[in-house]
């Protein structure tokens, strides 16, 4: 459940693989997709919090940015050995 999650987020954040993110099943990627989740909602959980804690909220934002480039890196590479 959680891994799908992550796919359709990344989906809609990297559009340029979306094609590569719909049909690619590997445990790697699974793995990748479900820390995707999880990061993205913990951010969005503090995001609603009150006070904010930006510096949470920064290093949560940056590991997002982390992963989303994993995946990129990692779909488009496995797309090259084709």
């Amino acid at each position: 459940m959680s891994q799908e999650r992550g796919r359709r987020k990344l989906m809609l954040r990297l559009p340029d693989i979306r094609h590569l993110l719909a049909g690619m099943v590997t445990e790697t990627l699974g793995e990748m997709l479900e820390a995707y989740d999880l990061t993205g909602d913990a951010l969005d959980r503090f995001r609603k919090q009150s006070p904010k804690e930006e510096n949470l909220i920064r290093e949560y934002e940056q590991l997002c940015r982390e992963i989303e480039q994993e995946v990129l890196i990692y779909c488009t590479s496995r797309e090259a050995l084709g």
